[in-house]
């Protein structure tokens, strides 16, 4: 009799489970990430790093996804490694040292990785 019920609990279990789809994912606001528009891919060459806010003053937010700015709410943009006729500044190519940004080549100063030609790509 206890094998009888395992088994019908067992059943129960992997017949619930398998209809279950997978909860959209949320940004930090609770937005739906699907819902979010995408930003286009990066163009021949370039690398895709991080998104952060196109706000000089607020460099220092990123993000590994599309979302909003936490202290503006404008749309994140994405930041790119791409050709040196095409960059705006010199960054960090790790995502939690997006806010060092140099006119000139050098290394991080937090954790001494060489800096890349980056530039925001904003829509």
């Amino acid at each position: 009799m206890k094998y009888l019920w395992m088994t019908v609990l067992l059943a129960a279990v992997v017949v619930g489970c398998s209809g279950q789809k997978e909860a959209p994912a949320a940004n930090h606001d609770g937005h739906n990430q699907a819902a979010m528009e995408k930003p286009a891919a990066p163009a021949d060459g370039e690398k895709l790093i991080y998104y952060t806010c196109p706000m000089e003053s607020h460099k220092h937010i990123h993000s590994a996804e599309p979302g909003t700015c936490s202290e503006c709410n404008m749309t994140l943009v994405p930041g790119v490694i791409t050709t040196e006729d095409k960059m705006e500044y010199y960054g960090c190519p790790m995502l939690i040292h997006s806010h060092v940004r140099q006119d000139s080549t050098g290394r991080c100063a937090e954790c001494n990785m060489e800096l890349k030609p980056m530039r925001l790509k904003k829509a």
